[in-house]
């Protein structure tokens, strides 16, 4: 368990890296108006690929499906995919896009290619995520982002503006589809017999809700940003959000995914479930939240120094979505727990709670004020809140105390308060007149430092959860 959570989250830093590279090297050729319309496309693709998965991929993952089964529902998913880019095209062909902004319909269809190697992609992953293959998945993603990564910056700086996000995102969906097929072409029985994947699909179903209702929450503010404020608003504040979710990225979704791989295995041990989950919760915590306190602490500092000018307005924005992306990395932990007990109803009700609570809100800000940065405000607030009921029904689904689940939080709290007061210190006797680039350096140095020490001291802890996962990783593979 250790391997694969250890695998995951290292190609997920690599790929989070080479986004968030992506991002800046494109932001020295593209404008804040590129990067909205993007952002406009992108939702679209997702809430697509989420439709077409049908909580397939979490269905496969957790449970034990035959060849014969994957192989239905992969004609499902290809059949839903292929349908996408003939739909696009009838709807561009006969003026059902006109109402977008000029290119976004044209950006559209190239995405709409995108969905369909996502979705062909589909079960041949999930295959070798429940296969626990994660040191082949790994190097595939690898490969696939960074010739991707280097063909879109090679033909932004020729040119190609807003396409060379496209030419990213079909590059690596090509070479990921390729390689998930080449591996997993024995595991697949391929057939035509859809009624076999019919179990999997009504697991799913609850699934796939649920992921519709987070994507709503997820995705909307974007149309609401670009609606009322503009492409160019829009593009600061997408920017933003990608840096928001990069703890997300990095460590909580790959976790998210090993833990229900391999906690579904243990069927009627919930002490050990209870265990490898706080272990996990406690060893993320420490990385997530420390991380994004330096975000949200110098912001300003970190992207006035990286970024062109034009983009000045990312720094107070991303400062305090930070704040929300430290709180989600811990609390998107609950969806794992809400499958693995199969309460995945009570999971889509639990998110079409927050869901309404979130949208409502940015609406309200944004309506009244006309301000990113009063709606960027209310969203932290109204996520510190959330946070709360998220970690009380994480309590309950564990059938732990709350205060045993806080716990479990008090190594990262306390790291992050240390590092802090280490920058604090670093800054104070630094130089008043400094490079920012310089200052950003010694900032950082000195909160890792601050950082490094506070693990050390906590060494005998982190180690016992290692110890945990480990037996946790033994036991599912032999159950």
């Amino acid at each position: 368990m250790i391997r694969n959570v250890g695998l995951t989250s290292a190609l997920n830093l690599y790929r989070a890296g080479i986004q968030f590279g992506l991002n800046v090297a494109l932001a020295h050729f593209l404008t804040p108006g590129d990067f909205g319309q993007v952002a406009l496309v992108l939702p679209i693709s997702l809430f697509i690929l989420l439709i077409g998965d049908f909580g397939i991929t979490g269905a496969i993952v957790s449970s034990s499906a035959t060849a014969r089964q994957a192989g239905a529902a992969s004609a499902i998913c290809q059949g839903f995919g292929v349908a996408m880019p003939l739909l696009a095209g009838a709807l561009y062909l006969v003026g059902g896009l006109e109402f977008m902004p000029q290119g976004t319909a044209a950006l559209l269809l190239g995405f709409s290619l995108v969905t369909t190697l996502s979705m062909v992609a589909v079960v041949p992953r999930a295959m070798m995520e429940r296969g626990l293959r994660y040191g082949k998945l790994a190097t595939i993603e690898t490969a696939a982002s960074t010739v991707a990564f280097v063909a879109s910056v090679g033909a932004a700086a020729a040119g190609a503006g807003m396409w060379s996000f496209l030419l990213y995102h079909l590059t690596m969906q090509t070479l990921r589809c390729a390689a998930f097929w080449f591996l997993t072409r024995r595991d697949i029985e391929r057939n035509l017999d859809l009624s076999l994947a019919v179990p999997l699909m009504r697991f799913g179903g609850w699934v796939v809700a649920f992921n519709l209702v987070n994507y709503l929450m997820r995705n909307l503010d974007r149309y609401i940003v670009g609606g009322w404020m503009g492409t160019e608003t829009l593009g600061f504040y997408s920017l933003s959000y990608q840096v928001m979710l990069i703890p997300l990225m990095i460590f909580t979704w790959p976790a998210t995914g090993v833990l229900l791989s391999t906690l579904s295995r243990l069927k009627g041990q919930p002490k050990m479930r209870r265990e490898a989950f706080l272990a996990v919760l406690m060893l993320v915590s420490c990385a997530t939240v420390p991380m994004m306190a330096f975000v949200a602490l110098r912001a300003d500092l970190i992207f006035g120094t990286i970024l062109p000018p034009r983009w000045a307005p990312v720094g107070p924005i991303t400062q305090m979505l930070a704040i929300a992306g430290a709180l989600q990395s811990i609390t998107a932990f609950v969806g794992a727990l809400f499958m693995i007990s199969g309460q995945v109803q009570r999971q889509f009700w639990f998110g079409v709670a927050i869901t309404i609570m979130t949208l409502a809100t940015q609406l309200i800000a944004v309506a009244s004020t006309r301000s990113l940065v009063v709606m960027v405000d209310a969203y932290v607030v109204l996520t510190l809140l959330v946070s709360v009921a998220y970690l009380a029904m994480m309590a309950r689904l564990l059938g732990l105390a709350f205060a045993r689940l806080l716990a479990a939080l008090i190594p990262a709290a306390t790291i992050t308060l240390v590092a802090w007061a280490a920058m604090l210190l670093a800054d104070a006797l630094s130089p008043v007149q400094v490079p920012p680039i310089c200052r950003l350096l010694v900032n950082s140095v000195a909160f890792c430092i601050g950082w490094g020490a506070l693990i050390w001291l906590q060494r005998r802890t982190a180690l016992a959860a290692l110890s945990t996962l480990r037996l946790t990783g033994s036991t599912a593979l032999t159950a």
